[in-house]
């Protein structure tokens, strides 16, 4: 769940777009669309964004969306789901971009090279997760250069800088000693102001970016304003785990175990019921340990081994080995 950033594009009032892409039904659905999805309401999400697809067949809107939600579950699960469609998705959106851009109005173009940044960066993020890591480098330029695109075309279209935002910050963090070599440029502070810009003035990717600054906060240590951020979000969208996870990890990086443990309790108790390929299940279950033996709970710490030797023959190969380390250091305690 680290360094999470989900895609989503929460589109703003149609009179004040001036294009021919959205109107204000697509507008509600995708809004309706990011609620279920970011309370984990996964079924629910992909049924709004084929209705969209479906409703606008020529139009890459909801080709761009329906992956992103099928994304956003992936990494949610920290599984490698529906990849086939996921791709086909992605391929649409390219081929309705460019056949609308032969012909189209400005705002249109900046919005088709949005989306083409957009796909680009799903493809990074999948990459990353599950593929290469220099297709990632890969696919972060390309999104980079369509969003570029977009700024040449209309800089007016504020929601570019939350994808170049996200791009120049965490290029630069990744990078980091080549970027006092100069064979990268540091980009950091470029790309917190261009994520703080896409938060007060885009039109429809204001809690992507605050989704976005929550990790970038948590990197930058200022913690008391990743917390602040992920709990509006939360209180927003309750029944998700998606802006528990950094609650949880700052608390922890915070050493205040107490706040931690409940946190990551609630996310556990969500999980037994769908632990999918336990991924999450032994991330939590680390944490907790960790978190109840530094407070001195070391009967609530044995609970969480004899949970971990209870559960742990289901691991799924694939996870044994992302995980590995993680399981080790449980096995190994008394």
């Amino acid at each position: 769940m680290k360094y999470l950033i989900i895609l989503f594009i929460i589109l703003g009032p149609a009179a004040s777009f001036g294009q021919t892409l959205i109107n204000e039904n697509i507008i509600s659905q995708i809004e309706a669309g990011e609620a279920v999805l970011l309370n984990a309401r996964w079924d629910d999400a992909n049924k709004i964004y084929e209705s969209i697809r479906h409703e606008n067949k020529t139009n890459p809107v909801g080709y761009l969306y329906l992956a992103g939600a099928i994304q956003s579950k992936m990494i949610a699960s920290e599984e490698n789901l529906e990849s086939e469609r996921f791709f086909a998705l992605l391929d649409n959106t390219i081929l309705l971009s460019e056949e609308i851009l032969v012909n189209c109005s400005t705002k249109d173009s900046a919005l088709c090279y949005l989306f083409l940044g957009h796909q680009n960066a799903y493809h990074a993020v999948w990459e990353a997760r599950f593929g290469s890591n220099l297709s990632a480098i890969s696919y972060g330029f390309k999104a980079r250069n369509m969003y570029d695109k977009g700024i040449e075309t209309d800089s007016t279209l504020t929601d570019l800088y939350f994808g170049l935002g996200s791009y120049h910050y965490w290029k630069t963090v990744k990078a980091g000693i080549l970027t006092w070599t100069g064979i990268f440029k540091n980009d950091r502070e470029k790309g917190i102001d261009e994520l703080n810009r896409a938060i007060d003035s885009s039109l429809f990717s204001k809690n992507a970016a605050r989704s976005s600054m929550i990790w970038i906060y948590i990197n930058e240590k200022e913690y008391d304003r990743a917390i602040i951020l992920a709990r509006e979000m939360h209180r927003k969208y309750p029944n998700g785990n998606f802006f528990l996870w950094p609650q949880a990890e700052v608390y922890f990086k915070q050493r205040k175990y107490p706040e931690a443990i409940k946190i990551y309790d609630t996310i556990l108790n969500r999980l037994k019921d769908e632990p999918g390929n336990y991924y999450n299940i032994i991330e939590v279950v680390y944490y907790l340990y960790q978190s109840y033996f530094k407070n001195d709970q070391k009967d609530k710490s044995r609970e969480m081994l004899i949970y971990f030797n209870a559960v742990k023959d289901s691991f799924p190969k694939q996870t044994r080995r992302k995980q590995r380390r993680k399981i080790s250091f449980l096995s190994r305690k008394k």
